[in-house]
């Protein structure tokens, strides 16, 4: 093959007499030549305009002599650049592509050259519109990705000027980035999940102890600029050690799932937020709840207990129960640095006051008149 090309690379050397050769003459000259290379006369991925030979045709140069070679030329240029090219026009008409931009769309750069990229990727034509308007506006690049068939691509696209300065068309340049992407997501389910791990406990799935902390002193300020009432509810699984000892720790983790569950089924307000503050005691944040609707919340949450029905042996109420301390934060419960710890510090109060009243009942703190 290299061999053939240098001899038609020689034959093509002459050209310099064949321009001063009469018409017959060169024309017996140019039919063996495209009969040794049959390649000159095949359809081309480089199209060329007729207003390109306007002027050789004065000078008397048959330029099908040079269409195929250099055409030829310059599609193994094309070919050799690392990354899929393509040139389209204004009317989005594929003029150029290589090898590598055509294989993208399952074609050869013949097959795809005349199409339009509206014929491969069905929303580009609005898209083109747009990108010509910026490129007609100064804008000199413009990046993005794409799918296509099935994988992920960076888009560079350049406009492409004439003489005047004038947008003619756009340059696309398509870098696969499918195994890149692939490898971006894999690391963000694994950010997302360590993420979530590290707020929420494993056991139960709910906001552990630390995310509960945060999400209180966020709402803490929040609620206090809003001027709307922050309550808090302080739960805790009544004889859950006694419940442990008689049916053993598997049936135990199983319980406080079930009572996660419950528990979450009740948060039905925007920002109503329920976490696992540690072993059996769980808390609830209630923006914008004043101190009865806490009340109300929390006997819901009691009701729903009962629903449920966990025997529990070794209990009074000869199923699990819950304690429950009610606090809500006023206008000027102390400095802002420490509403949290006077809110959760009433809540632990009312607890307390729900455990020495025979459990399975709610408190408040301070106590409703």
């Amino acid at each position: 093959m290299k061999r053939s090309l240098r001899k038609l690379w020689r034959r093509l050397s002459r050209a310099r007499t064949v321009v001063a050769m009469p018409h017959a003459r060169r024309h017996a000259l140019a039919r063996p030549l495209m009969h040794e290379h049959p390649e000159i006369a095949a359809p081309l991925a480089i199209r060329p305009r007729p207003a390109a030979f306007e002027n050789a045709a004065g000078l008397g140069v048959d330029l099908s002599l040079f269409i195929g070679p250099l055409a030829t030329a310059l599609q193994q240029l094309l070919d050799a650049i690392p990354a899929a090219l393509g040139v389209f026009d204004r009317d989005g008409v594929y003029l150029a592509a290589n090898t590598a931009y055509a294989a993208i769309h399952g074609l050869t750069p013949q097959a795809l050259v005349g199409g339009n990229v509206s014929d491969y990727l069905p929303e580009s034509e609005a898209q083109l519109s747009d990108d010509l308007a910026r490129f007609d506006g100064g804008i000199d690049s413009i990046e993005r990705e794409v799918q296509c068939h099935g994988r992920c691509y960076l888009v560079a696209l350049q406009p492409v000027h004439d003489s005047r300065g004038s947008v003619q068309g756009v340059a696309s340049v398509l870098v696969d980035i499918t195994a890149r992407k692939r490898e971006e997501d894999a690391l963000e389910r694994a950010r997302r999940h360590w993420q979530f791990h590290a707020s929420h406990d494993h056991l139960t799935g709910l906001p552990n102890r630390r995310r509960i902390d945060e999400v209180l002193l966020a709402e803490v300020g929040r609620c206090a600029r809003a001027g709307v009432p922050l309550s808090v509810l302080m739960i805790d699984v009544d004889y859950f050690k006694k419940y442990n000892d008689g049916v053993g720790h598997q049936q135990g983790d199983e319980c406080l799932r079930r009572v996660a569950l419950q528990l979450q089924s009740r948060m039905r307000r925007h920002g109503d937020l329920v976490g696992r503050y540690g072993g059996e005691e769980f808390i609830a944040i209630l923006p914008g709840t004043d101190a009865e609707g806490a009340v109300l919340v929390a006997q819901g949450v009691l009701d729903d207990m009962r629903e449920l029905a966990i025997e529990h042996p070794a209990s009074p109420y000869c199923r699990v129960t819950l304690s429950i301390g009610v606090a809500t934060l006023g206008e000027r419960e102390g400095p802002s640095s420490r509403r949290c710890d006077v809110l959760l510090g009433h809540a632990d109060r009312a607890l307390y006051a729900a455990k020495a009243g025979g459990r399975n009942t709610l408190r408040t703190h301070p106590p409703l008149p």
